[in-house]
């Protein structure tokens, strides 16, 4: 009689179980879902077969918007960071989900059960939610959120050039700027860019120069009566050269004189050629830095 030998030791060594590795093939369907969900947050999901995990993904991007818009928190510089950084997480958080739910594929796939119009309807609806946030009606109804890159130094040290700004657009309907406000403007074109200047002179003031020096109702404007200027701005920037001269000018109502901080580099209400603000070319007000080469100053106020 053979004996049977039980010692494990003594045993030839089995096939060893295959470790799960994707191959080239196996990671298509993953990466198409996750791409999917990075474009339109909720399609992989749907791709997956999982439509109400979809839907569900997609509609919390237009619902996060619209509390972002009737909050205001956008307007707040950390405000406009929690926002950002909430958006990019859930992104991140459904990508993910898409890229796993893809590699479960054959197991979601045998859990699905609704109907093809069901499907259908909520795949669309997944489109809608990624498309809300552009619509014309979105954008009206919280346009008074707009951020910018600044395209030029008259404004420096407040603001320089290639510095990115968030500005309240609905700064200004009501109420007029007072001495001092840095506006946002568009000079004569509704569709150009916009000028960031200072208000200087409002309807009842003379202003006028003298050996360089501004006037403002006789009272010279000098750059230590501005606010402080939060963090360090570029050296090359600050260089002053020589003043504009122009005839003083009487403020008429509904007409503000403005100026450039960067006063002997900007283009203002001291040259003809540009002339007063009125009140229909304001159209926003600039509130902080959310973006800059230099990190003291990401975050600052402008004042």
């Amino acid at each position: 009689m053979s004996k049977l030998n039980l010692d494990p030791k003594n045993n030839p060594p089995g096939p060893t179980p295959e470790s799960p590795v994707l191959s080239k093939s196996g990671w298509k369907g993953p990466a198409i879902a996750t791409l999917l969900s990075l474009l339109f947050p909720g399609l992989g999901q749907w791709r997956n077969r999982e439509p109400w995990k979809g839907f569900l993904a997609a509609v919390t991007f237009p619902l996060l918007a619209i509390a972002a818009g009737y909050s205001r928190i956008l307007l707040s510089f950390w405000g406009f960071v929690a926002f950002i950084t909430s958006r990019l997480f859930l992104l991140a958080l459904i990508c993910v989900d898409a890229f796993r739910g893809a590699r479960r594929g054959r197991e979601s796939r045998k859990s699905f059960h609704e109907a093809r119009f069901v499907y259908v309807a909520l795949g669309l609806l997944i489109l809608t939610c990624a498309v809300f946030p552009a619509t014309d009606y979105f954008l009206h109804k919280f346009g008074y959120f707009r951020a910018f890159k600044v395209s030029s130094a008259s404004m420096c040290p407040t603001i320089c050039e290639g510095e990115r700004i968030v500005a309240d657009m609905d700064a200004y309907p009501k109420n007029s700027p007072q001495r001092g406000d840095v506006i946002m403007l568009d000079f004569h074109s509704a569709h150009g860019p916009l000028f960031i200047k200072r208000v200087i002179g409002i309807p009842g003031d003379l202003v006028s120069e003298r050996d360089g020096t501004l006037l403002v109702n006789g009272k010279p404007i000098k750059e230590n009566g501005l606010p402080q200027v939060c963090g360090k701005p570029k050296d090359e920037s600050l260089t002053r050269g020589e003043e504009p001269r122009f005839d003083p000018v009487s403020v008429p109502a509904a007409s503000f004189f403005v100026i450039g901080d960067n006063s002997s580099n900007s283009y203002d209400s001291r040259i003809p050629g540009f002339g007063l603000a009125t009140p229909d070319q304001i159209k926003g007000r600039p509130l902080h830095i959310y973006w800059s080469t230099e990190k003291s100053r990401i975050g600052c106020a402008v004042r």
